[in-house]
């Protein structure tokens, strides 16, 4: 099941935007005109160059994705300022998301703007998401209610699958992998422009089995794409992904368990369009649809088996127009839910569904020639089980110098109870209100020489109605709170650049008010570093060292018990030779490269040294 930690959703918003936005001035240095190339799609209503930005953010692009030969968005968040990825054992086995000390259950996950984050009890489990087709990741820290609604509270993760430029040769990449622990893996991508017509697809199958008997994965992954310019002002498109993974468990609790496994299955589509009204004004909307169907299996167990059966179902139009120095945005989305859920004892729920409607709008505003930007933002969410919500949010970036911006933001934003905290039978409560959260954050970027950035910022949050589930009355109740504070400090190349450089460090304090203790699985430092090159004749080389220090945990045997996870250090490699013959080009990749044993959850150990060589074609 999706692990999750107490924290705030809602579903119903005005919405008012604030996210500055500051280009680069004319005889800036190479280092900010390179910085201002950068885009950052996911922190405001329209794409805005990261120098303009209120908010702090991170790309991972294609250069990156590739040259790391990461096969799964977990490996490529790890290095991420302020998130920390604790996976439950080995590869499929459920991975969480705690950003800035909140967790899965408060950090929005969207997949070409599809929220994968499960209606049934929130968050969502990343371990079989592959990196195929992916063209680029986006994660923007800090209070987004008021852009995306409920589940936005610690931030979002945004991934884009790949697109095509419109050009009439195909381009793409193969590859053929094996590694120890009877590893397996085969991938392919491949995109397609021609004329008015562009499309893409991603394949991945990948096999690999653990240390402990009945410890295994198995996963499929499939993602296209396909975008037409019906005119010069219209265009429509179809995305479409599929993830499958099933998991073997080998133990619980210290219990072996040989025949136990688990399976998940997701879904995903969308169907974009976007008119262009003007030079100055257009239309974009979308429809979206998700399914998650995990299963559980254990002949030797009381709950033998168990199924569910998640859906989402969703739209969203948005109008933006620009006036003078404002660019104006109004929208409306809505969303339906759909659970059904069984297990060898019956039914705990059947179609039980949850409606959302919302408006919102943003305001960018641009002085001084862009060097001060403020954009305000406000939404208004109205949900079908317990009302409405309202979330604001204020953004200010100033460029002080060429090579200096500061930054400000503020805002609130919420959870929606779940369907299942909602509806369950052994613990729903129909009349459970939103999470709530407040965040502030505050920082700066300073371009240094070769283009590297230099970012700190500073964040508070504090977090209240937190819904947890009540011994005394065995149901779950909005008597949570909670504080998370820290500092962010990060170096970064530009986007694109053929040498990529992202190091950083994080201080967090994440308490439980209520309980007087920290929250579970939040160190208090972690720090990484990576660094990629590509090879003027071809080839790349990637290093990525990953720190984290101790934090509290429960104990994996007796769940009331406190214990303590050490530190530990994890480097990861990978290296890409220059083309040989038939253009095929031999690559490794080695995780865990010093073997060392860690665990990022307590009582599942992480696996050791992995590795997987093979060949790749890129044409």
């Amino acid at each position: 099941m999706i692990s999750r930690i107490v924290f705030a959703r809602s579903s119903c918003a005005w919405l008012l935007l604030f996210a500055p936005t500051v280009l680069a001035q004319p005889g800036s240095p190479p280092g900010a005109t390179r910085l201002a190339a950068d885009v950052v799609i996911s922190a405001e209503v329209e794409p805005e160059a990261a120098t303009s930005l209120g908010a702090a953010a991170t790309v991972i692009d294609s250069a990156e994705i590739a040259a790391s030969k990461a096969t799964t968005i977990v490996d490529l968040l790890r290095t991420v300022p302020g998130l920390d990825v604790v996976q439950s054992g080995g590869p499929g086995t459920v991975t969480s998301l705690f950003l800035r000390g909140t967790a899965s259950t408060q950090t929005l996950v969207l997949v070409d703007g599809v929220a994968l984050n499960s209606p049934y009890f929130g968050g969502t489990d990343l371990s079989a998401l592959s990196t195929a087709n992916v063209e680029r990741i986006e994660v923007v820290r800090g209070p987004f209610s008021a852009l995306y609604g409920s589940e936005a509270i610690g931030g979002v993760v945004r991934i884009f699958t790949r697109k095509s430029a419109a050009a009439d040769e195909p381009s793409g990449r193969a590859t053929l992998a094996f590694g120890n622990r009877s590893a397996k893996e085969a991938f392919a991508e491949v995109a397609l422009g021609s004329g008015s017509l562009t499309g893409s697809a991603g394949f991945r199958r990948a096999l690999t089995d653990g240390d402990l008997p009945n410890e295994f994965f198995a996963a499929t992954n499939f993602s296209g794409s396909v975008s037409a310019a019906l005119t010069d002002a219209l265009r429509v498109g179809l995305v479409l992904r599929r993830d499958e993974g099933r998991t073997g468990i080998p133990f619980s609790s210290g219990t072996a368990t040989p025949h136990r496994t688990t399976t998940n299955e997701t879904t995903t589509f969308e169907a974009p369009v976007s008119l262009a009204l003007s030079a100055k004004s257009s239309i974009e909307a979308s429809f979206r649809w998700v399914k998650d169907s995990p299963t559980f299996s254990d002949p030797d167990a009381a709950l033998t088996s168990s199924s569910t059966d998640a859906q989402r179902a969703g739209a969203r139009v948005v109008f933006t127009s620009i006036l003078g120095a404002q660019r104006l945005a109004a929208g409306a989305d809505w969303e339906r839910t759909l659970v059904s859920s069984e297990s060898n004892f019956g039914v705990a729920l059947e179609d039980a569904s949850t409606r959302t409607f919302a408006l919102f709008a943003e305001d960018r505003i641009a002085l001084a020639g862009e060097r001060l930007v403020m954009t305000a933002g406000l939404r208004w969410d109205d949900h079908s089980a317990f009302g409405s919500a309202v979330s604001p949010r204020l953004t200010l970036a100033w460029r002080v110098t060429p090579t200096l911006k500061l930054r400000a933001a503020v805002g609130s934003a919420f959870r929606a109870p779940s369907t299942g905290e909602l509806y369950y039978p052994y613990s729903g409560n129909p009349s459970l209100q939103p999470e709530k959260s407040i965040g502030y954050e505050a920082g700066f970027e300073k371009s240094l020489a070769g283009g590297i950035v230099a970012e700190v910022s500073g964040f508070w949050n504090d977090l209240r109605d937190l819904i947890n589930y009540d011994p005394v009355t065995f149901t779950n109740q909005n008597i949570g709170s909670a504080r998370t504070r820290g500092v962010e400090v990060a170096l970064r190349t530009p986007v694109g650049a053929h040498s990529i450089l992202r190091a950083s460090y994080t201080y967090l304090d994440a308490k439980d008010l209520d309980a007087g203790t920290f929250l579970i699985r939040r160190p208090r430092h972690r720090a990484s570093a990576t660094y990629a090159t590509t090879f003027v004749s071809g080839g790349s080389v990637s290093l990525t060292g990953m720190w984290v220090g101790a934090r509290p945990d429960r104990d994996a045997a007796d769940f009331t018990r406190l214990v303590e996870d050490p530190s530990y250090l994890r480097v990861d490699a990978a290296l890409t030779l220059p083309p040989l013959a038939l253009s095929l080009a031999p690559f490794v990749r080695v995780t865990n490269l010093f073997g060392r044993d860690y665990v990022e959850a307590s009582g599942f150990p992480a696996p050791g040294r992995r590795f997987l060589a093979g060949l790749e074609a890129a044409f």
